[in-house]
């Protein structure tokens, strides 16, 4: 009887401490973060670049709720490098992203107009999400949180 109740004890326990490493992936892939893109176009293919980039803007608009906020700016010192800064909602809102079907036509279809594609990922995602973006073959650095805050901005 003792070890019945040992062992039920014991798997209460690891239960409980199951479900909080559940709950903090949960909570992790559940927090905003940022997403910075850097392309660096072949000569003379900046303004198609920029056509492409307007083009999927428009599609990620319409097909992604989970992306918060979506800019392609050019770099000041260089006409042939630009940046997208993308916030998403959660880890699962890159996941849908690069799952997306507009996304992968315009990934296809502006590669060939690259020198260089790199991507920063800037707070809590989930290591399903970081593995994800890397099996594209995208090279990428995940700058892990170590402290901060996300504001509530519901009204």
């Amino acid at each position: 009887m003792k070890y019945l109740l040992l062992s039920f004890l014991y798997f209460c326990w690891i239960s409980g401490a199951l479900a909080e490493t559940s709950s903090a992936e949960a909570a992790t892939t559940q927090k905003p973060f940022v997403l910075i893109a850097r392309l660096h176009a072949l000569p003379d293919q900046s303004a198609e670049v920029i056509r492409l980039s307007q083009a999927a803007d428009k599609a990620v608009m319409a097909t992604e709720p989970g992306m918060l906020l979506h800019t392609f700016d050019q770099d000041p010192a260089d006409p042939l490098g630009f940046v997208w800064t993308e916030v998403y909602a959660d880890s699962h809102s890159l996941i849908f992203h690069l799952e997306n079907p507009p996304l992968q036509q315009y990934l296809s279809e502006v590669s060939p107009l690259l020198d260089s594609f790199t991507v920063e990922l800037y707070g809590e995602v989930s290591q399903e999400a970081v593995e994800r973006l890397r099996s594209t073959g995208t090279p990428t650095t995940h700058y892990e949180s170590k402290f901060g805050y996300i504001r509530d901005l519901t009204p």
